[in-house]
């Protein structure tokens, strides 16, 4: 059992292992790295910037930006108007539907646009609401079926 699986891939009086990838063998080195041009230490004073460039950094009255108590709230109202949305498209949409559409409107008027949560809202509402119907009707039509079915039986 001691037969070599790849007996042509055996290189021939050389000590290298097809199986360790070379690493036995020898390896031949690269060159050292020779620079083109030859080091050139910074030199302070030597540079002047150019005509569009300021000196230096110059820090403005407006470091960071620091959203309002009403944009925190809005964006707040639109991510929580798309939670409601998604989850009310899977369970209890009549109730998450509509307020979904509310939390959407109250991000608007705080400034903060919430399309998704708004339009997944009225999806869920109207879904749902189809599905109520549907639900009307075929209990209609199953109690008239009955009923037609005990007065045709008698």
């Amino acid at each position: 059992m001691s037969q070599d699986p790849y007996p042509g891939e055996r290189p021939t009086g050389s000590q290298e292992s097809p199986y360790d990838g070379g690493a036995s063998g020898s390896r031949s080195t690269p060159p050292p790295y020779q620079p083109t041009q030859p080091y050139q230490p910074y030199q302070s004073g030597g540079y002047q910037p150019g005509p569009y460039q300021s000196g230096g950094y110059q820090a403005g009255p407006y470091q960071s930006y620091q959203p309002s108590y009403a944009a925190l709230e809005g964006e707040k109202a639109a991510q929580l108007s798309l939670i409601l949305g998604l989850v009310g498209l899977f369970v209890a949409g009549f109730v998450l539907g509509p307020l979904a559409i509310w939390q959407a409107r109250k991000a608007e008027r705080l400034g903060v646009p919430a399309t998704a949560g708004k339009v997944l809202g009225w999806v869920v509402t109207i879904l749902y609401a189809l599905a109520i119907l549907a639900t009307i009707v075929m209990l209609v039509i199953v109690f008239a079926g009955f009923g037609a079915m005990a007065t045709y039986s008698s």
